[in-house]
């Protein structure tokens, strides 16, 4: 991945939760999506802005532990957006999660 600044991170990381939000929505409408096609594609595209995390600073409360969860979380969120019998209980829960930590860090200047 080119060289982004913080803020260019923060801001892709929100982009890429609207379009795992909306990729979710279609699966749930009966979309199905080809492996080789769609999902492939959008998880080399990805993977490594969601690596990028690694990257913010940590404070009291996101420490490295929680990073690496969010971590964890959102990528397979980026795998199981795709599926329709992906709970939504689930899905919500993993999205509120990854958005809660990622706008943590950026309103702590974690990412700035």
């Amino acid at each position: 991945m080119a060289f982004l600044s913080r803020i260019q991170i923060y801001d892709a990381l929100a982009s890429l939760l609207d379009e795992v939000d909306a990729r979710y929505k279609k699966a749930k409408e009966g979309y199905e999506f080809d492996f080789e096609q769609e999902v492939a594609p959008f998880l080399d595209k990805n993977k490594d802005l969601v690596y990028r995390i690694e990257e913010i600073g940590t404070d009291a409360r996101f420490d490295a532990a929680a990073r690496e969860k969010v971590v964890e979380e959102f990528l397979e969120l980026l795998m199981s957006c795709h599926a329709k019998r992906f709970s939504k209980k689930m899905y919500k829960e993993k999205f509120k999660f990854i958005n809660m930590w990622i706008q943590h860090a950026h309103k702590e200047g974690l990412i700035t």
